[in-house]
């Protein structure tokens, strides 16, 4: 069978796997005959509900680079192992436990419908079985690293100008050190820059740490919001990056 999403591991769970579907398909006859196949099926239920389904998906949120990804991918591995896996095998006892009663319907009067509706849990868990093991993660995988490639694409296409139009902004800006000043030509300025020294990575491992410390060019953040010195702290501020814009600017990543 074809691969399930990781993420819709749950929303797959035939509805035989539960245990008010059960209770109610094997009618009056079945309820007079002990199998313990319900209480089986609850500890199932149980099980999938403690899967961390954004573990489990390396997709289920947006990664910025292969790094990111694969701490993500050993994330999933190690969720599927501890929680999925056991899963796995609790299925196999449900299908054990759905052939007993079975039989036991079938040998008892007026108990067809009963084992009909075990037969059904039986071959609810054999399918669910296969479906937990046959999760898509590559395809989940191959998904962020198109995303990756796409956010990279746009990275770089956009880096250039965005260090041309901080140090634009920077040189009107220290003519005219003022927060209305900041706000027009440093702030987007400034976070463009860092949009794209964070997402591409051979930048981001020898700019960023320095560069954050700009704290996306926040007054707030960088504490000189409405600060009788804001002139000469916000200048000082933009000097420092406008070294740092030439560096990046300078290299050959």
């Amino acid at each position: 069978m074809a691969g399930i999403r990781p993420s819709d591991l749950q929303i797959s769970c035939p509805a035989e796997l539960k245990n008010a579907h059960w209770q109610k398909a094997k009618g009056k006859v079945g309820k007079l005959i002990k199998t313990g196949l319900g209480a089986e099926l609850k500890k199932l239920e149980i099980m999938l509900k403690k899967v961390d389904l954004a573990k489990l998906d390396p997709a289920s949120s947006p990664s910025k680079s292969l790094v990111e990804l694969t701490k993500k991918i050993v994330l999933a591995k190690k969720e599927y192992a501890t929680k999925v896996e056991p899963l796995r095998k609790q299925l196999g006892v449900i299908r054990t436990k759905a052939d007993e009663a079975e039989k036991k319907m079938k040998s008892t009067p007026m108990g067809a419908n009963a084992a009909k509706a075990a037969m059904a849990v039986g071959k609810a868990a054999d399918f669910y079985m296969v479906a937990c093991k046959s999760l898509d993660m590559i395809g989940s995988v191959e998904k962020v690293k198109l995303d990756i490639a796409k956010k990279n694409a746009l990275a770089e296409k956009l880096l250039k100008g965005s260090l041309a139009k901080f140090a634009a902004g920077a040189k009107v800006f220290l003519a005219d050190p003022t927060e209305a000043s900041w706000g027009k030509n440093i702030k987007q300025q400034g976070r463009s820059v860092s949009n794209s020294l964070a997402q591409l990575q051979n930048y981001r491992a020898k700019f960023w740490k320095n560069f954050e410390k700009f704290k996306g060019f926040d007054t707030g953040t960088l504490k000189i919001a409405k600060d009788p010195e804001f002139a000469k702290k916000s200048s000082f501020i933009v000097k420092k990056a406008i070294e740092q814009i030439k560096q990046i600017a300078a290299f050959k990543g």
